[in-house]
């Protein structure tokens, strides 16, 4: 896994819903409980997960409408 020093330098990981073979992969690499696959799992939009260092947190991000003005007009849904 090449990728594998680049994913370790980061200080803040954050992980949103996924499911099938990439969420175990996702729990190999991350060690996450079942709960917290679970969490993923559901795949809520504006829920994640934020890792800092040891730490996991279930975190539930907003973007207020004049953020969005930030990602610009194209493409996205």
């Amino acid at each position: 896994m090449y990728g594998q020093a680049i994913l370790d330098m980061a200080t803040y990981k954050i992980l949103m819903g996924t499911d099938g073979r990439n969420l175990e992969d996702t729990m190999e690499l991350f060690k996450l409980t079942e709960s917290q696959a679970d969490f993923l799992s559901n795949k809520k939009r504006g829920y994640g997960i934020l890792i800092i260092g040891a730490y996991k947190i279930l975190v539930k991000f907003e973007i207020y409408p004049h953020e969005f003005e930030y990602f610009g007009k194209s493409g996205g849904r």
